[in-house]
């Protein structure tokens, strides 16, 4: 049963879908139907957009940006999803910007002082209340400690956990609702896409999780001189509050401040690309969303990424595949490309030859154009395009790498024109495939294996064990289904619904036959019988016909 509460906030959400001209979906969702849509028409303020039309993309992100920080997220998330989308709504959504007007010290101090018991005056030497970022799950001010370093200090919206919380219960109900009733989209895995929203979003309202990772990326990049990782402070941080290093930077994009902090834009581009080649080949955890505004350039060719909310993670299996796939497309092998391509996804293609066709021209004709061209972001949209064509859907851990790979390739060229990025992924592809057959890697594809084996016998004879408590106990089922048997089945209801009907024309013949030979005025009851006998045996024969089966 829906609370009032969730009915006032999906009255709400229709009525934007509506007025940014999504009717169409609205219906398709049986959302017309719910109350809260029903009272809208009735006090008439379901209308139909008005103005000039926009595209699909821009209304979609103008939807989300009015119904709040939940749906904000939420499409950044789908940003990451043009496998589902579309590369031109992915593009837009991309676009969505999470800064909202900041609300004053007064009403985030409380949140502060929740979380490390003081006041942000009492433990800082300096504090400036006013907020350098605002965005809807934190903002961000400038302080510096009493030992004098300076600092950035993250705190979250007071009550944005119960905002956020009762949105994504409406969000499990709506796509629990599409799933069943839409049918056309069972290839759609609505309700799986909202909880990974979940996971993310509530991982990111987290500070101890976003601390964790700062550390890991420190420790990662510990030895490298053109990336600075901020530094976090423990003891002036919670599960609301982050505190870390101040980056004394500029955005990437700021190109009138390169020459007064001795930075080359050609030589930025390439560092962010290997940077994150790095991140995702060598260390299999890296930055899911290295927008310009994402990216500060400090001095000397220098960079540091901000906000590790979004941050995706691999197993060392998955850079393989990704290895695998760059290498088939660099040599040009469609066979292995194919093989690859699905190890990336979520099920099989329903028309499998068809798809092999469709990756051997890719290949053939677009591939090593793309490659020479080191393109390899235009490479990541018709790869995209082609899964969408076949009803597949990214891995949600490979489609945020792939995210990752064209969202820096684009800050390069915007500081780059000829950046190429496919001599700054080579090496790494190589490197992973050349210590595939190295006797470390050999060892621990041995030791996955051998325990894996071991995990099997392990839990053999607990599995056999079941069975036959289950035997003993008569709860055995076995169900077996083939195909064939339908049709059978189907054949065998026919043919005993015409002996019905035969026994039941020859019971009335004879019973017939009885009431004339009586005579009088049964006489008028047999050939009644008779009749309807006749249409009985008509029907039953040009069944027979129209079937075919005679």
């Amino acid at each position: 049963m829906i609370r009032v509460s969730e009915a006032v906030r999906l009255a709400e959400v229709i009525q934007v879908l509506v007025r940014q001209g999504f009717v169409d979906l609205v219906r398709r969702a049986g959302l017309h139907e719910s109350i809260p849509a029903k009272l809208l028409r009735k006090v008439h303020i379901m209308e139909a957009p008005r103005g000039e039309p926009e595209t699909t993309g821009r209304r979609l992100r103008q939807a989300l940006t009015e119904l709040g920080p939940t749906f904000i997220k939420f499409g950044q998330v789908l940003s990451t999803r043009p496998d589902l989308v579309g590369t031109d709504v992915a593009r837009e959504l991309s676009q969505l910007q999470d800064r909202i007007t900041p609300i004053p010290i007064s009403e985030m101090a409380p949140v502060f002082k929740e979380e490390l018991g003081e006041d942000p005056s009492v433990l800082f030497d300096e504090f400036d209340p006013e907020p350098i970022a605002a965005a809807s799950l934190s903002q961000v001010y400038r302080a510096r400690l009493k030992t004098g370093e300076q600092v950035a200090v993250k705190i979250q919206r007071p009550r944005i956990e119960r905002t956020i919380e009762a949105d994504l219960s409406l969000m499990h109900r709506i796509a629990e609702w599409v799933a069943t009733h839409v049918t056309d989209m069972d290839w759609f895995d609505g309700p799986g896409i909202v909880e990974e929203f979940a996971r993310s979003i509530r991982r990111e309202l987290d500070f101890h999780v976003e601390a964790r990772v700062i550390e890991r990326f420190r420790a990662n990049f510990h030895d490298v001189r053109d990336v600075f990782v901020p530094k976090t402070y423990r003891d002036y941080s919670g599960q609301r509050v982050l505190t870390m290093d101040w980056v004394d930077g500029v955005r990437v994009d700021a190109l009138d401040q390169y020459e007064s902090r001795n930075c080359l834009p050609a030589r930025v581009a390439a560092i962010s690309a290997e940077m994150i080649c790095r991140q995702i080949f060598d260390f299999h955890l890296f930055h899911a969303d290295p927008h310009p505004g994402n990216i500060f350039i400090t001095e000397n060719d220098r960079i540091a990424f901000l906000d590790y909310g979004m941050i995706g993670h691999i197993e060392r299996t998955d850079a393989m595949t990704l290895a695998d796939l760059l290498a088939c497309l660099f040599r040009a092998d469609a066979a292995g490309f194919m093989d690859s391509l699905l190890l990336l996804t979520e099920g099989e293609p329903q028309n499998r030859a068809g798809m092999e066709h469709q990756v051997a021209d890719f290949i053939a004709f677009e591939g090593q154009a793309i490659v020479g061209g080191g393109r390899v972001g235009e490479g990541i949209e018709k790869m995209i395009n082609l899964l969408r064509s076949n009803q597949l859907q990214l891995a949600p851990r490979f489609s945020l790498l792939l995210k990752a790979l064209a969202t820096v390739e684009t800050v390069g060229h915007m500081l780059d024109a000829d950046m190429d990025m496919v001599p700054v992924i080579q090496p790494h592809v190589d490197k992973l495939l050349l210590a595939r057959y190295s006797p470390a890697h050999l060892l621990a594809d041995a030791r996955d294996i051998v325990s894996g084996l071991m995990r099997l016998t392990r839990k053999l004879p607990a599995d056999v064990e079941q069975v036959l408590r289950m035997l003993r106990l008569g709860k055995l089922k076995i169900q077996l289904n083939h195909e064939g048997l339908s049709h059978l089945s189907k054949v065998t209801d026919v043919a005993s619904n015409r002996i019905a009907i035969g026994v039941i024309l020859g019971s009335l013949i004879i019973g017939s036959s009885h009431l004339i030979t009586v005579g009088g005025g049964a006489y008028r009851l047999g050939l009644a019988g008779y009749i309807v006998a006749g249409l009985l045996g008509m029907s039953l024969v040009i069944s027979i016909i129209r079937s075919k089966k005679y």
